[in-house]
């Protein structure tokens, strides 16, 4: 009962939210009520909710709400990913185009990897993955360098939620893992050979905002015995189409300066 309660509870809340457009920025009480068929009382406690929390604020001439900056943060993150994706996509072709082996642009989401875009090779044999696949942040070179870049209590928190054997490459070992992961920080990429899936190779870069803050990474992923033979020379193509997000998202690094 208690469980239902609370479902409902959230949907009104997000009904009211709902109310608040282009077309109808600012609402009474009374008005709320009529739009959404609840008591006046019922509708007063649920504003002063979400006013508490940040939501909504009043306007102390008319009494009327609107929408308060705790909306406009949550729209900000959506919308920092959004820039992220369109500023990725051409430096994504232009790296496909050089290598012609699938390239990721990954994220971190609550201790996983989730794949935000992907160019897949047209070889016949090649490394797949799916837009939305989620993967631990702790095997494969594209989560790898997120998790290499986590504050060390997450790091800490992914650990202690188990570190599962995927193939015979997948690090386990807890200090092994750390240690890796020092190193990813030091030289600032990562490499990994069949963490995830036996016989693939990947390198993956991190993506910088402008504050210095991970936000992405980006990677070449493939067959080890094709890109093997290539390694030096898609690990600089790699850092360079890094660079160039990072650089489109306000940031600069000497790092990621074409040699």
């Amino acid at each position: 009962m208690a469980e239902k309660d609370s479902s409902q509870t959230g949907d009104r809340l997000l009904s009211l939210l709902e109310c608040f457009t282009e077309e109808k920025p600012a609402w009474g009480v009374t008005e709320l009520s009529r739009e959404l068929g609840l008591y006046k009382s019922i509708v007063h406690r649920m504003i002063k909710t979400l006013e508490r929390r940040g939501y909504l604020k009043q306007n102390v001439y008319t009494k009327n709400y609107s929408l308060d900056l705790k909306v406009f943060e949550l729209g900000m993150i959506v919308s920092r990913r959004m820039d992220l994706r369109n500023v990725a996509v051409p430096v994504i072709e232009e790296l496909w185009n050089k290598t012609n082996e699938t390239i990721i642009l990954e994220i971190a989401n609550e201790n996983e990897g989730l794949c935000i875009d992907i160019k897949e090779s047209t070889q016949g044999i090649k490394c797949t993955s799916q837009l939305g696949k989620r993967v631990p942040l702790y095997s494969g070179a594209p989560t790898k360098v997120l998790m290499a870049y986590l504050p060390p209590e997450d790091i800490e928190d992914v650990i202690d939620k188990g570190l599962k054997r995927f193939t015979p490459n997948t690090v386990t070992e807890p200090e092994k893992l750390k240690s890796q992961l020092k190193t990813i920080r030091d030289q600032g990429y990562s490499i990994t050979n069949g963490e995830l899936d036996e016989g693939s190779l990947s390198i993956a870069f991190p993506i910088k905002r402008y504050s210095g803050e991970v936000v992405a990474s980006i990677s070449i992923v493939g067959p080890e015995f094709r890109v093997q033979n290539q390694l030096e020379e898609y690990t600089q193509y790699c850092k360079e189409a890094a660079g160039s997000i990072s650089q489109e998202l306000g940031f600069i690094d000497p790092q990621y300066t074409k040699s």
